[in-house]
């Protein structure tokens, strides 16, 4: 394995999160605590990326305040953690391969999203939506908007394949996802059906 003890995610919330050269990723609520981990996660991301998740570019004291800050704002953080979702008295928690931000304003949620490279396009995006929809629906949140650039096909296609509603606005893009089809899809098809299938095979 190679962080911490073997597959101590998968006993994390929601469910397991099995993916190729990774210990077994989990996903928990993130606290003040983890800003070290966020920040290296957002550190670790390439320029390009970078520029997708804040739809412009962003300098290392920007990162450094814009994490800072993420606490302080009504929401939900949610972190997925390669390896052990907490620290412990022998060992730390896992590095952060995706995260989750969403900050409330009554029945909405606005989103922000990011993924490690390593794990693009393997469903984790869609998992910690999903995952949000199911903790948020109980407070009442009908829907998650998402902002941004016309070039981020990731998000798009992560919206499109979501159900979402997604309009063009002179050059960004807001998506908006239903809650109540989100949490719905959630329990019915886990984003991560194929790689548990792998795992049950392996």
């Amino acid at each position: 394995m190679p962080y911490g003890l073997p597959n101590i995610s998968c006993v994390g919330w929601p469910i397991a999160f099995p993916r190729p050269g990774h210990a077994g990723l989990g996903c928990r609520e993130a606290r003040a605590s983890d800003a070290d981990g966020v920040l290296a996660h957002f550190r670790r991301m390439p320029p390009a990326d970078l520029r997708l998740r804040f739809c412009g570019t962003v300098a290392d004291a920007s990162l450094r305040a814009h994490v800072s800050r993420i606490w302080d704002r009504p929401g939900l953080v949610l972190s997925a953690h390669d390896g052990p979702l907490w620290e412990g008295p022998f060992h730390g928690a896992g590095p952060v391969r995706g995260l989750a931000e969403l900050c409330l304003a009554g029945t909405v949620a606005e989103l922000g999203i990011s993924v490690d490279a390593s794990l693009r396009r393997q469903g984790v995006g869609t998992w910690l939506v999903r995952t949000a929809a199911g903790l948020l629906a109980p407070r009442g949140v009908k829907t998650i908007v998402a902002y941004t650039m016309a070039e981020n096909m990731g998000m798009i296609g992560l919206g499109r394949a979501s159900g979402a509603r997604i309009e063009n606005m002179q050059g960004d893009v807001e998506i908006a996802f239903d809650v109540g089809r989100l949490r719905g899809a959630h329990v019915t098809r886990p984003a991560n059906a194929p790689a548990l299938a792998a795992a049950r095979s392996a």
